[in-house]
């Protein structure tokens, strides 16, 4: 079996998983790691400290592309094979360096040998396609859209969120991350498309949510096979306000419009192990895509 046959039979079996799943060309500039019935696409991105605020600044990734019937046997081999690029490449034990492998999330069948070359689920990439029921919920707060004048606010709840997912391993606590989210929060707001919605009350803004579509969202398109898509990028309510449905009315309200736009489906991320983003994103309408796992430092 030739390489391009392994290429060929992976998208053949995961988009069968998943009709979203999207067919993608390897990254420009990658490293190829072959083994018999598994190929590798390698790439290294290299980011300032100060500004990676999502990831570790060195940051390893393999795109896999495995024949067969997603035996698990050549996905370990190649794994194997990539350790040993890693080794010579990696600074031993260093936390602002990660491994990280893209998988598909219905593609379960070889996922033990992640398991067993230490990596650990992280992030999850999931997917709402259009016109999935909203959930219905009366809250008392009021709904609408960010102004310029909520720019501040929204950048402290921004930095809370941040420093909460930086719990979790993938997100890294930077000095300047406030300087950097609030260019994020400002470049939302005043975003023509009105995605970015506020919860108030009593005049004091308890909660934000922001997408992106367009051209904004463009950046997002080749992790799915729909087009063109949304993202949806941060949400947060303060603790003292959640649990009253204050979340679900400015989740919904986005969707309502995305919906009204025709977007055929909407992307967003979150942090598998965090305790309030997992079960609240499904029972938005969301279901995996992407399954991220990372194994950080990238070399122990």
């Amino acid at each position: 079996m030739t390489s391009d046959d392994v290429v060929r039979e992976h998208f053949a079996r995961v988009t069968a998983l998943d009709p979203l799943f999207p067919v993608l060309e390897p990254p420009e500039g990658s490293e190829r790691i072959e083994v018999p019935g598994a190929v590798g696409f390698h790439t290294t991105d290299l980011t300032s400290p100060g500004t990676a605020l999502w990831a570790a600044a060195r940051r390893h990734t393999l795109r896999v592309r495995l024949g067969g019937k997603g035996a698990p046997e050549p996905l370990g081999a190649l794994l194997d094979a990539w350790e040993t690029h890693l080794v010579d490449k990696c600074t031993r034990g260093d936390r602002d360096e990660s491994a990280v492998v893209n998988w598909p999330s219905r593609d379960s069948d070889a996922v033990r040998e992640l398991v067993f070359h230490g990596f650990a689920t992280a992030t999850v990439i999931a997917v709402r396609p259009a016109g999935r029921p909203i959930p219905h919920v009366t809250t008392s707060h009021t709904i609408r859209p960010a102004e310029p004048r909520d720019i501040e606010v929204l950048t402290d709840l921004a930095v809370s969120l941040h420093n909460h997912d930086a719990r979790y391993g993938m997100v890294t606590e930077r000095p300047n991350a406030r300087e950097l989210l609030a260019e994020e929060v400002k470049e939302s707001v005043e975003a023509a498309d009105g995605l970015t919605v506020v919860a108030e009350r009593d005049g004091e803004v308890i909660g934000f949510v922001d997408a992106e579509v367009g051209e904004r969202a463009s950046w997002a398109q080749p992790m799915v096979a729909a087009s063109p898509t949304a993202y949806l990028g941060k949400l947060f309510v303060r603790p003292g306000a959640r649990s009253g449905g204050v979340a679900t009315a400015m989740v919904a309200e986005v969707h309502a419009k995305l919906d009204a736009m025709g977007v055929p489906v909407t992307l967003m991320e979150h942090v598998l192990h965090n305790e309030f983003s997992t079960p609240f994103w499904y029972r938005q309408g969301y279901r995996p895509l992407w399954t991220i796992w990372q194994r950080r430092p990238a070399v122990r």
